[in-house]
């Protein structure tokens, strides 16, 4: 009998687990067992829920060396999503157990939320909202400092497939559209109109900044004080990919301090209903937030479960290759049912 734990948090798992159970006793068989971990940051019974766990499925949930060393038959983490930061995939390596992620199921609806938040926050709705919702005060002078679009440059920082998909939407609203990414070719950048530039010159010249690059070590807080301090522009910031690519004190200084206009944020560093009450960010009418659901539609969710599942079917029958990608280097050919 195969053992799935499916872990998470509490808001990744407020959704209808039958699908999962279908795709997994479908590639599995009938006998599958699929236990639900609900994870409230005690990592023992973390460790306890995953012991004898074949596979394991996960959103968000951090999975550290020693929890995934005390699970020494554990032989895939399929996540439900395209990041893999939270997964110590080197230990994953060491122990045998293969990690696995999604790819290409959200790329227009985050593109399109990217936009959104980004056109929001220039046009100042949420303080218009509130000036008529809470003050009934129907003024359209109550707010200054809005820049004209066709006049204006949007910066994408990590010009892949969202980034590029929203510089396609840029464009059809007359934004210029520069990029940085030191792993895109030019050509590649031309293809799409895109001019690639130093990060240093984005900086100087977006009058929108946009998030679209994985977290990775070396990003981590990409922009913090000195990259706020360089925005010649008082730009709009969007974020919709990582929490940790800002550091959020400093981003709350420069809101404070007029040196950007406002931000668009659908990832926080920290996403806790706790987070949210403590977070200089929350609370602020240039500021937009949503709740990490850029990717969001029945669609994209349907796709996001699926591929998440067959990686791990994947995995536990030997089928290295048709996993959509692994992100560590583990044989898993041993695994064939």
């Amino acid at each position: 009998m195969t053992k799935i734990a499916i872990c998470d948090y509490k808001e990744p798992l407020n959704r209808d687990l039958d699908l999962e159970r279908e795709f997994f006793r479908k590639g599995l068989g009938d006998d599958t067992e699929v236990t639900v971990y609900e994870h409230h940051g005690d990592n023992e019974a973390l460790k306890a829920a995953i012991r004898d766990a074949d596979g394991v499925l996960t959103s968000y949930l951090e999975f550290p060396a020693d929890v995934i060393e005390s699970a020494p038959g554990l032989k895939g983490i399929s996540i439900e999503a395209t990041g893999y930061n939270y997964v110590d995939a080197a230990a994953a390596q060491r122990n045998g157990t293969a990690v696995s992620v999604i790819g290409e199921y959200c790329t227009q609806e985050v593109a399109t939320h990217t936009m959104a938040l980004a056109l929001a926050v220039a046009r100042s709705l949420k303080h218009y909202d509130r000036e008529i919702e809470d003050k009934h005060r129907y003024d359209w002078n109550s707010t200054h400092g809005m820049i004209r679009l066709d006049d204006s440059t949007i910066g994408i920082m990590g010009l892949g497939k969202i980034g590029k998909a929203v510089a396609r939407r840029a464009q059809g609203v007359n934004l210029t559209v520069i990029a940085y990414d030191p792993y895109c070719p030019k050509e590649a950048a031309e293809a799409v109109g895109v001019e690639l530039v130093s990060k240093e010159e984005l900086f100087e010249r977006s009058d929108i900044i946009t998030l679209n690059m994985l977290l990775t070590p070396e990003n981590e807080h990409i922009l913090d004080r000195e990259a706020f301090a360089a925005m010649k522009r008082h730009p709009v910031i969007v974020n919709v990919s990582r929490g940790q690519l800002i550091d959020e004190a400093a981003l709350a200084d420069a809101l404070d301090s007029g040196q950007v206009f406002g931000a668009g944020l659908d990832v926080l560093e920290d996403e806790s209903d706790e987070g949210t009450r403590t977070s200089p960010l929350v609370g602020r009418e240039n500021v937009i937030l949503t709740p990490h659901s850029a990717f969001y539609s029945d669609k994209a969710l349907y796709e996001c479960q699926r591929i998440a599942c067959e990686n791990l079917v994947h995995i536990l029958r030997g089928e290295g290759d048709a996993v959509f990608r692994m992100v560590n280097d583990v044989d898993v050919s041993g695994n064939a049912r």
